[in-house]
């Protein structure tokens, strides 16, 4: 399963964002345009185009707790049953109960398909929502069976930064904000990985293509190992490569 997440600190329910990030999916290649939008679980309209996703993108609701009622906006879910397969949803930046920000994200995972350009869809992503983080991923069934909720494993799969600390590398993930300092171009470039500048960020992939995950995981996972030596000591909690 390949699988991307990307969090981030602006203020995602900005149409704005909701016209670049909707426009990755439906403007690049026809295997990507969405059929069908949600909210949580309940399906409230097929997608027909971007300007009419433009109600359902950050759409406010009220909660009430503790005395206190504060609104926000609801993430929208988009999904896609035919070739290409993939389920993405926007979670959106907002203020929580306690007055704290909390950064929005998207989630997306979909069936590999080697004839789409996940790069770009990837890169584009990136451009989107400048994230503090984000990482795209082909999940091998020796990284994900058996791994237990509350461990590093389940947090690299979930997408999430655990304690300021990245959980492990994925393929190709995008180094912003505070994470960007941590990475050394120079040196990473001269290791022979693949490294762009994309704003005040990073993205550096693992090898020059997606499909050597699929194909060969374990150069991927060797050559994995050798870019871990390249950042600071404990950037990354998972510091072991699975079993094979």
């Amino acid at each position: 399963m390949l699988r991307i997440s990307a969090i981030t600190s602006i203020d995602t329910s900005d149409w704005v964002v909701g016209k670049k990030v909707l426009s990755v999916f439906s403007e690049n290649d026809s295997r990507l345009i969405p059929e069908s939008l949600f909210q949580w679980e309940n399906r409230i309209s097929d997608f027909e185009s971007i300007p009419a996703c433009e109600p359902y993108w950050a759409q406010l609701a009220t909660m009430q707790a503790q005395g206190s009622k504060i609104e926000f906006p609801i993430g929208l879910r988009w999904k896609r049953k035919k070739v290409v397969k993939y389920d993405a949803e926007i979670s959106h930046t907002h203020i929580d109960l306690k007055g704290e920000r909390i950064n929005g994200s998207l989630r997306m995972q979909a069936q590999f398909h080697k004839k789409i350009d996940w790069l770009n869809v990837f890169r584009e992503l990136c451009l989107a929502m400048k994230p503090s983080y984000a990482f795209m991923h082909f999940f091998s069934e020796c990284e994900v069976v058996g791994v237990k909720s509350g461990t590093p494993e389940s947090y690299f799969s979930s997408g999430i930064v655990h304690r300021g600390t990245i959980p492990n590398l994925g393929w190709a993930v995008f180094y912003g904000d505070e994470f960007a300092e941590a990475v050394d171009a120079e040196r990473i470039a001269a290791a022979g990985f693949p490294i762009e500048k994309i704003g005040s960020g990073y993205l550096v992939r693992i090898t020059e293509h997606l499909q050597d995950v699929v194909s060969n995981f374990s150069l991927f996972s060797k050559r994995r190992a050798e870019l871990k030596t390249l950042f600071p000591e404990g950037f990354f909690l998972i510091q072991h490569e699975p079993l094979i």
